[in-house]
């Protein structure tokens, strides 16, 4: 019980002792808490944080907390052996010059205890994630065995100080300020926990001293305080130093994450502006062809007794049908995810068959040259995706030219050295021809020019391009096996160079479809020949099958791979299988391994708008072998000439 003396009563003279009621107590210790922080307010930031009398910013004060925590843990085995090695050096000291006082080994064996088990629990937790987040609790912790470790080291001097020789004194001396200062430097990043462990460390020391009782222990007591006090002056400043450090390191990836974002937002709302405007576009060209289509079907229907219109009308048909896949095959271009149908290529003639073309079509303003060299051998290609390119980059090149000028077009042969190679990561060491498309016009500045085949960037006005054209030249450029790369500066005009393997020298292996032939009829067969065809859109499906019974095949459907394997078991007499790629439940390669299984010499065709996924997908030997990869969408004809070729070829 706590009890304090009152002044004498009136009319006596003897003392009356109260008790200090718990509220007393409370409200000292409130008055001590606002007195400190009332302090603290004049204390940097970081200072007060570090010592727990500001909150950090919640989104890092758990990481922190976690910092301050493993950089001490950090530590722990060095100090702990520290401890060890200056335990064992002062029993073997002691013991060579006397007999080692039994409160001494008891010392001694708890220094080694208190070393095995936190070097137990380093063990444990060295491999502890150092992002993860740690609790106020263990940051309490840690002054808590802060201070256990310095009352351990302050018990040394009063045990064995007061009485002992001067060697004896100034050796405990000498490790009682070392380990002082060796516990600060540890304990530094937790500035209460260094402190505890100081001051209860200093506080063994100032007792042995004041209890020597002469002149010079009360010297060496008041620069023990000072020094002290330097000791602790200095742990709170490397203290302000961390945490500074971790809150400037914190904030910086803050704001960068910040920034990060809003540029991805940016870039984000910029592109679903130029989808929506290339969105619109294309339907506007879609709403144009599906009208032809409409109209012409109607007219066919209502004058199907006059052969002559309603042959008129099916061409219209055919023309709107090529014309909507042409832009669905450009935009797949542009996505790269178009199967290119690879051939060798003549390029001298490519370029001469574009220049007659170009001369009726940029304006009398464009001079239009050629250039080729003599011999030039043939690249490979899809000379049609070659030809839309080549025509997108001459469009570019007049836009830059408004005033008119001069566009040349040149084709060379070069080997590429595997040294030289680095300069176009996406080029491996070979031969190639290099086409070319330079203009006299404006030009491009640096930054201009960095982003120019970025998707949907355009500096054209609005509403005059989507911002697809290099994007499209890049993206064919790097699918054919080669690279693109444009030299421009401001008022010297701009060079486009496309580098394309040379038709010696294609890389084996590349999925392509079958280049088409003349549309034609299957031929007369000595009996029909069943084919299953799969896709889950009914429509497609009913198309085909209606194409393949009028060429004189029997035709079968399935909506699914499911329900297609299950009339395969059923029916023994399947001659082919034509099968959509992309369905619900199992794909159309799936499906041919699963037929495959059954039937291995089964011819079949795979029907597909969306091609990115087979380019990509693994296709075994076994797989690939009789499989013939067709882009919707398809002319009767090439699919009739391409599955009565695939049968004759399984039957020879």
């Amino acid at each position: 019980m706590i009890r304090i003396e009152a002044s004498p009563v009136a009319g006596g003279d003897e003392h009356i002792e109260k008790p200090m009621k718990p509220w007393m107590l409370r409200s000292t210790l409130t008055r001590a808490g606002d007195l400190l922080r009332s302090g603290s307010r004049r204390f940097p930031r970081a200072l007060a944080i570090a010592l727990g009398f500001v909150a950090a910013d919640p989104d890092y004060a758990g990481r922190l907390r976690a910092a301050q925590i493993g950089a001490i843990v950090r530590l722990t085995p060095l100090t702990m052996a520290a401890s060890c090695l200056n335990a064992a050096i002062l029993l073997a000291t002691i013991e060579s010059m006397g007999e080692v006082h039994p409160l001494l080994w008891l010392w001694s064996l708890q220094v080694f205890a208190l070393a095995f088990y936190y070097g137990r629990n380093w063990l444990a937790t060295r491999h502890r994630d150092a992002k993860r987040p740690a609790t106020l609790r263990a940051v309490r912790r840690a002054i808590i065995h802060g201070g256990l470790f310095g009352a351990v080291w302050g018990v040394l001097p009063v045990l064995t100080f007061p009485g002992a020789p001067a060697p004896i004194q100034l050796l405990i001396g000498c490790l009682t300020v070392g380990m002082m200062c060796a516990g600060a430097f540890v304990l530094a990043t937790i500035p209460l926990a260094g402190m505890s462990y100081v001051l209860l460390v200093g506080a063994g020391a100032f007792f042995a001293l004041l209890a020597d009782g002469s002149p010079a222990s009360l010297g060496l007591t008041a620069l023990t305080v000072v020094y002290t006090g330097v000791v602790i002056v200095n742990l709170n400043w490397n203290a302000f130093l961390f945490v500074s450090h971790f809150l400037a390191e914190a904030q910086l990836r803050k704001e960068v994450a910040a920034r990060e974002q809003a540029q991805a937002q940016a870039a984000h709302a910029e592109r679903m502006i130029a989808l929506g405007e290339l969105a619109g576009g294309i339907a506007h060209d879609f709403n144009n062809l599906l009208q032809a289509i409409a109209g012409s079907a109607g007219l066919i229907e209502r004058r199907r007794e006059d052969p002559e219109e309603v042959r008129r009308r099916a061409r219209l048909l055919l023309a709107a049908v090529e014309r909507g896949g042409s832009i669905s095959r450009r935009l797949l271009a542009f996505a790269r995810r178009d199967i290119l149908v690879n051939e060798p290529v003549d390029p001298e003639g490519v370029l001469k068959e574009l220049c007659d073309l170009l001369g009726h079509t940029l304006g009398s303003g464009i001079a239009i040259g050629m250039e080729a060299e003599p011999g030039l051998p043939a690249l490979l290609a899809d000379k049609a995706q070659l030809e839309t390119v080549l025509l997108n980059l001459a469009t570019n090149a007049r836009d830059a030219m408004p005033q008119g000028g001069d566009l040349t077009f040149s084709a060379v042969s070069e080997t590429m050295a595997p040294g030289r190679s680095r300069e176009y990561p996406t080029l491996k060491a070979g031969s190639y021809i290099r086409i070319s498309v330079a203009d006299s016009g404006i030009g491009m500045d640096a930054a201009t020019l960095l982003r120019a085949t970025e998707p949907f960037f355009t500096t054209k006005p609005k509403g005059q391009g989507t911002g697809l054209g290099l994007s499209m030249a890049q993206g064919f450029a790097e699918q054919s096996g080669g690279a693109l790369s444009i030299r421009s500066e401001p008022g010297s005009g701009t060079i486009v160079s496309i580098w394309l393997r040379q038709a010696d020298g294609a890389a084996p292996g590349r999925l392509e479809t079958i280049a088409p032939s003349p549309a034609g009829v299957a031929a007369d067969l000595d009996r029909k020949r069943h084919i299953l065809v799969v896709d889950d859109n009914e429509l497609v499906r009913e198309v085909l099958m209606m194409s393949l019974e009028e060429a004189g095949f029997a035709a079968e459907g399935a909506e699914d791979a499911s329900r297609a394997l299950v009339y395969m078991d059923q029916q023994q007499a399947i001659d082919a299988l034509i099968t959509d790629f992309t369905m619900p439940g199992m794909t159309g390669l799936d499906l041919i391994r699963e037929v495959r299984r059954r039937k291995p010499t089964l011819p079949t065709i795979l029907l597909t708008g969306h091609v990115g996924d087979i380019a990509t997908a693994p296709i075994d030997r076994t797989v690939g072998s009789r499989m013939i990869v067709l882009q919707k969408p398809v002319r009767t004809g090439e699919l009739i000439d391409r599955l009565a070729a695939a049968i004759d070829e399984a039957a020879g």
